[in-house]
């Protein structure tokens, strides 16, 4: 397992692209087939996903494995793309389903 700064680095990431792409913890939970309880100890850093999970999260989120898990900083571009994709979230119910839809065609895929 990751040390306690590296946890605390992905919890906060992983919190931080779910609430960006406009999701619950139950509807990331239903989505890739965990369950809350799950979704919110690795926020909190007391357990991470596997790789598996991690990539399929980071596909979901549109990101790399390397930004989801803090060691690669966010290009100048991505930060931009994160706030825009931020305020589309806050604006439309639809991309919410939108990421719904799309973590549930590649859970189908796997």
């Amino acid at each position: 397992m990751a040390d306690k700064t590296q946890s605390e680095i992905i919890a906060k990431n992983l919190a931080m692209f779910r609430k960006l792409n406009g999701l619950t913890q139950s509807e990331l939970a239903d989505a890739i087939g965990y369950s809350n309880k799950s979704v919110s100890k690795w926020e909190r850093g007391e357990g991470l996903p596997d790789i598996i999970m991690l990539i399929f999260l980071s596909d979901i989120y549109g990101i790399t494995v390397s930004e989801l898990i803090g060691q690669t900083p966010y290009s100048r571009n991505t930060s931009e793309k994160i706030k825009a994709l931020d305020k589309d979230r806050k604006a439309t119910e639809k991309a919410k389903r939108k990421a719904i839809e799309k973590a549930k065609k590649q859970k189908k895929k796997k």
